[in-house]
């Protein structure tokens, strides 16, 4: 199902539930049918309904934890996952309940804190299922087909409906809407990016299809090199292979210093006389991006728009 289709039947599902609030004041319904008041929710893996509005959250997908703090409810989180490194921008959240990794979450410890609602997504998607059988729970996980406005829109959907928060969500997202496109117009239609991502010393290059395509799905730029496979941590390339796409800008995440692992900071990865004889080291546009915001947060709400404004400040 795409992202559109998922964003109808959402609705539709939201509809059927107000519909419910103008029926009959006979209740004919049976004991455990949905409540006047429920909000059902399709997303990811299946189909939610919550009593009302989540009031009490465990959040194990950073992307998730920034949304709802975007929403104005980060009070109502209860339970966040361990990380190494928190992304600055998530400090506030430093003092709530940990309840294990975002991959081996502690099903004991969500229990203790019996959440109205948890969300997964991504690194803690294949959990839904177990999650499911105990917690109300969803999952916000995108396909990198879609592009990269439309998957922040539908995870923050899917968010917006479960706290109550949908007007609020569509406000933020008309905010993303216009900074993609004010980035957009900057754009020199003659130049071309590479992204990579270093790690253990050595670089991946992403493409259109990758996390990171919204530098050119969303913003238009082209890319300086074609055909690049969809991995993880990007498709191994070597200095000689970037020196040969010759990009014009340069985007670059630390993945080590985003986890909090040890190694070669990426500047000094890609300090050598190969990289150094592009157009972007020429010119200085070799841009070092924070890699909490775009390894570990991605599809926030409120990180979705200084992600783009990081790409913009470069253009």
């Amino acid at each position: 199902m795409n992202i559109s289709k998922r964003l109808m039947a959402a609705a539709a599902a939201s509809l059927l539930a107000l519909t419910a609030c103008g029926a009959d004041s006979t209740d004919n319904t049976p004991a455990d049918a949905p409540s006047a008041e429920s909000i059902t929710i399709e997303h990811t893996q299946g189909t939610t309904t919550l009593d009302g509005p989540a009031q009490t959250i465990v959040a194990l997908d950073l992307g998730a934890l920034d949304t709802l703090n975007a929403l104005g409810v980060a009070d109502r989180v209860v339970g966040i996952p361990e990380v190494a490194a928190m992304p600055e921008a998530l400090a506030d959240f430093s003092d709530v309940e940990t309840v294990g990794t975002m991959q081996e979450p502690n099903l004991e410890k969500i229990a203790e804190l019996n959440p109205d609602l948890v969300i997964a997504g991504f690194r803690s998607a294949k959990l839904t299922p177990e999650l499911a059988k105990n917690f109300n729970v969803i999952d916000v996980t995108y396909g990198s087909d879609e592009s990269f406005y439309d998957g922040v829109a539908y995870a923050s959907t899917l968010i917006g409906q479960a706290v109550g928060l949908e007007d609020e969500t569509d406000e933020q997202l008309a905010e993303l809407r216009e900074t993609i496109d004010d980035a957009k117009a900057k754009v020199n239609p003659e130049h071309k990016a590479l992204i990579v991502m270093t790690t253990g010393g050595k670089a991946g290059a992403h493409g259109a299809e990758s996390r990171y395509g919204v530098v050119h799905k969303d913003l238009g730029i082209k890319p300086a090199l074609d055909n690049i496979k969809t991995e993880s941590h990007g498709d191994p390339i070597s200095f000689e292979a970037i020196q040969q796409a010759n990009p014009d800008l340069l985007i670059v995440v630390d993945r080590d210093a985003a986890v909090g692992q040890e190694g070669a900071a990426a500047e000094q990865v890609l300090d050598n006389e190969l990289v150094a004889s592009t157009n972007a080291w020429k010119n200085d546009q070799v841009v070092y991006l924070d890699g909490g915001r775009w390894y570990l947060m991605i599809h926030g709400l409120d990180n979705s728009v200084e992600m783009i404004n990081e790409i913009a400040e470069a253009l």
